[in-house]
């Protein structure tokens, strides 16, 4: 029987990415999307999480398990704490999908690129890199690349323009590097634009909840 899992969202462009890894590393699972483009509406540029934005976190995650839902996979990084407190009362795995890049990220090299197309998101995303390392018992060293112009092209439907730029930038940044972390999941198209033995090297949000999803659940 397939195993449901639920994939929640706060931002459309992260479905297609999301959906596609499913469909090349796990296709036997039966995905179903869910989007609420209202909480990223409701969080100041400060990145603040009011309480009304909390509870709704944990309520649309009570309404997966509810739909029966094998797994959840939450793919916005920006609202990682409520999701950790809500995931404390249901009965089924809960994923930040940036917690499973991170894990990946810090099993497969010491000397980590974290690129990212949006500042506010570079807190967040070292913030877990960080905790995967501790967990390890292991030590990183991270280095942060922020994309100037990507987000903005990204925003005027130039999706071209954003993966060439995150490519460009990834490739005159990454030489010393043993991996590359595309830290948001609309960045997930650019590694087309990377050269084949960079883009072994690259880690991304999609790939890595799938795999952490299905070892959960068909350990």
């Amino acid at each position: 029987m397939a195993r449901r899992i639920l994939l929640v969202h706060a931002y459309q462009p992260a479905m297609a990415p999301s959906e596609e890894a499913f469909r090349r590393l796990w296709p036997e699972a039966e995905v179903l999307n869910l989007l609420d483009e209202s909480l990223y509406a409701d969080v100041p540029p400060d990145g603040t999480l009011s309480p009304s934005v909390q509870a709704r976190v944990a309520s649309l995650l009570l309404h997966c398990e509810l739909s029966r839902a094998d797994g959840i996979v939450f793919t916005g990084s920006t609202f990682g704490p409520p999701v950790e407190r809500a995931r404390e009362q249901l009965r089924v795995p809960v994923l930040k999908a940036d917690e499973a890049m991170a894990e990946a990220a810090v099993a497969r090299g010491e000397r980590i690129l974290l690129a990212c197309t949006q500042k506010r998101a570079m807190p967040v995303l070292r913030a877990s890199l960080d905790a995967a390392a501790a967990r390890a018992g292991v030590t990183r060293t991270i280095t942060e690349l922020w994309v100037a112009g990507a987000r903005e092209a990204f925003a005027q439907g130039l999706t071209q323009m954003h993966d060439c730029l995150i490519g460009e930038e990834v490739v005159a940044a990454a030489g010393d590097f043993d991996v590359i972390v595309l830290g948001q999941i609309s960045m997930v198209p650019a590694r087309a634009y990377l050269p084949p033995e960079l883009a072994g090297r690259t880690v991304t949000s999609a790939d890595a909840a799938v795999a952490r999803m299905r070892a959960l659940l068909e350990r």
